[in-house]
């Protein structure tokens, strides 16, 4: 008969040995699986068996957290992460939110509790949840001095940020999370004795006939399947923002053309989740999202913060913004208290157009928080992004009838309508108010101020917050509510503070409520095994680490002299190499991109990678950890430069 894959992992559990709590550690059980795809998880027998009490799946700041707590709970624990060094997309948090730590004690900071939470329960109408945010609160302050007792480093308390609306932020180094958190929080799991399986993706919750959660399978890069016998399952996997499926589910409309800051985050806990009888709360799901330019220009601050004229001119509230029948939609001020909101109107339509003049562009970009480059540099990229116009949809002409020409023919727009949209908006600017949206005076602007711009801006993406319904204990819950019983989830994956929009108010809050569900979790699934826990990990089989194969062997044959560029996908974006060679070798590299990170991505390539890759002769150098994506697209691209060298004429 045929298996489903709900029905396959009923059985899976069940295979071969009786309940974990009821064996002997001394032999864990490498039970067989089955199923109708041949070429399936489920069709191999796993090459290795852990038995635990707890698997956590994600070793990010959330994975991190529950993994260290879970252990410090008397639990046996093993982590499953998919990429090669612990740390995820949290390595770029800056710090954490908290209310009522030492530091701020310390420092003389006093904040009124319940006027954070009725901010927050507020702005989203009341639709946040208010027990997990109370539970935040009532936590942070502990969270802060128990970071700090698993080594991990602050450099001081906030005392004015957003204005000072709250002191609430505790600073990681210049290095954020990969230096300060990251290491420190690796390091005490394995002094705890947490096993962390890197490279070992899990595929596939176990559940015995009755719907518990009975351990994990995960896949080795080699394609070896591992089997993780456990009590309880904490899924910490970093949301879904590479999953375009789960994006149009959670409202956005365009994402064919959804840029993204952080790869490989596919919503792998949300599809378990489900597939296990858990619940999704997808519509409500909210992000680091913003509007930006095609290339998103500019890095992690040019794309989803204050630091690049490109972006922030298109989203300022003085432009116009129409949508594909070329009409305004909204008032475009809907962003000056929160930048997260910008897009939010943008959800509703397939494409978003921003018009502006010269003028606006300026005044976006003296408005900066922290510009990327300076105004002379700005306004040659304006004109070489437009003189170059890679992506056809990024226009300026010296009037509005030739702008709108220009829009018109390159993005399909109907001529008549535009104008006379851009004219009815300059209109109400003379009147001095919106007829149709409401937007404040102070923001009405008449286009006048030649040369005019017009942009696509698509909708863009970093991380996303919500997608697995959890309770207050952080169990995942069905549709009525039943939690599953053994697993729960954290970070990322189950954050339900901010529904739909990003409030921003309270700084490093996501940060804060991966550290706080994590730590939730660890401890309810210590209380959910109980007096049952093992304590320990043990292990059968091959359990050698999970690694890549080299894929990088120096190209045979002669190098030619001459110099060599290819362009391979990073972590963030495009990694641009440029190879050298004299004298039939590598003599020197350079890199060019616009989206790894300057305090982990860059220096590994500068400072790491191009030394050794020139002193080695060959592309296949060690990664360094913290920075896997960055090694493999900079090594994939000084490989293709050899390549083309040895095949030269």
């Amino acid at each position: 008969m045929e298996i489903t894959r709900r029905g396959f992992v009923g059985m899976a559990g069940a295979i071969g040995a009786t309940a974990l709590g009821t064996r002997s550690l001394s032999a864990p059980a490498i039970a067989s699986t089955s199923s109708t795809a041949d070429d399936s998880v489920a069709s191999k027998s796993p090459v290795a068996a852990y038995d635990a009490d707890v698997c956590v799946i994600g070793g990010g700041n959330s994975g991190l957290a529950a993994a260290v707590e879970a252990a410090q709970q008397g639990l046996g624990v093993v982590l499953l992460e998919k990429q090669g060094s612990t740390g995820g997309g949290g390595i770029g948090t800056e710090g954490v939110f908290a209310v009522g730590s030492q530091m701020q004690k310390d420092a003389g900071i006093e904040i009124e509790p319940a006027e954070v939470i009725a901010t927050e329960m507020s702005y989203s109408h009341n639709r946040a949840n208010g027990q997990k945010w109370l539970d935040l609160i009532n936590n942070s302050g502990d969270n802060v001095s128990w970071l700090q007792e698993c080594g991990v480093n602050f450099t001081g308390v906030v005392d004015d940020y957003h204005g000072g609306q709250y002191k609430t932020f505790h600073w990681f180094g210049v290095n954020r999370a990969h230096d300060d958190y990251t290491p420190a929080m690796t390091k005490t799991a394995e002094s705890l004795g947490v096993q962390i399986l890197t490279w070992t993706p899990a595929q596939s919750l176990l559940q015995d006939s009755d719907g518990t959660i009975t351990g994990v399978l995960a896949e080795k890069q080699n394609g070896d399947i591992v089997k993780v016998n456990a009590k309880a399952v904490v899924l910490a996997t970093g949301g879904f923002a590479n999953n375009d499926d789960y994006l149009q589910e959670g409202g956005f409309s365009d994402t064919t053309n959804v840029v993204r800051f952080l790869y490989g985050f596919n919503g792998d806990g949300v599809r378990m989740a489900v597939e296990a009888g858990g619940a999704d709360n997808i519509p409500r799901i909210s992000g680091l999202m913003q509007l930006t330019v095609s290339g998103a220009p500019g890095g992690e601050y040019g794309t989803f913060g204050q630091g690049d004229g490109l972006v922030v001119a298109g989203h300022a509230a003085q432009s116009i913004w129409v949508n594909e029948d070329a009409e305004r939609f909204c008032a475009e001020s809907a962003g000056v208290e929160n930048w997260m909101a910008d897009m939010v109107p943008s959800l509703m339509h397939a494409k978003l157009y921003s018009i502006y003049d010269a003028k606006v562009f300026k005044a976006a970009f003296d408005g900066m928080i922290a510009p990327r480059i300076d105004w002379d540099a700005t306004q040659e990229e304006l004109r070489q992004r437009i003189e170059e116009n890679p992506y056809n949809d990024f226009f300026s002409a010296d009037t509005l009838d030739e702008l709108a020409g220009k829009a018109a023919d390159a993005c399909g727009l109907d001529y008549d309508t535009l104008i006379r949209t851009i004219e009815d908006y300059n209109d109400m600017c003379d009147a001095g108010a919106d007829a149709y949206f409401g937007k404040p005076a102070e923001y009405l602007q008449k286009l006048e101020n030649p040369p005019y711009y017009f942009c696509y801006m698509p909708q863009a993406c970093m991380v996303t917050f919500g997608g697995i319904r959890t309770n207050r204990k952080m169990e995942v819950v069905d549709r009525n509510g039943r939690a599953i019983p053994g697993l729960y989830s954290c970070g990322v994956d189950s954050a339900d503070l901010w529904p739909n929009v990003y409030t921003i108010n309270v700084p490093g809050g996501c940060n804060a409520n991966n550290i706080n569900s994590g730590r939730s979790a660890g401890r309810n699934a210590a209380t959910y095994i109980g007096a049952g826990a093992l304590g320990a990990v043990k292990s059968q089989g091959d359990t050698s680490p999970s690694a890549p194969d080299a894929h990088w062997p120096a190209p045979e044959g002669a190098w030619a002299d001459g110099s060599y560029t290819d362009t391979e996908r990073g972590m963030f974006g495009d990694i641009t190499v440029s190879v050298t060679i004299q004298g039939g070798k590598v003599t020197a590299i350079t890199q060019t991109n616009e989206l790894e990170t300057t305090y982990v991505g860059v220096p590994a390539m500068e400072d790491e990678l191009i030394p050794a890759v020139i002193n080695a002769q060959t592309s296949d150098v060690a990664t360094v950890a913290g920075a896997t994506m960055t090694s493999n697209g900079f090594r994939s691209a000084v490989q293709a430069c050899l390549e083309q060298a040895a095949h030269a004429s």
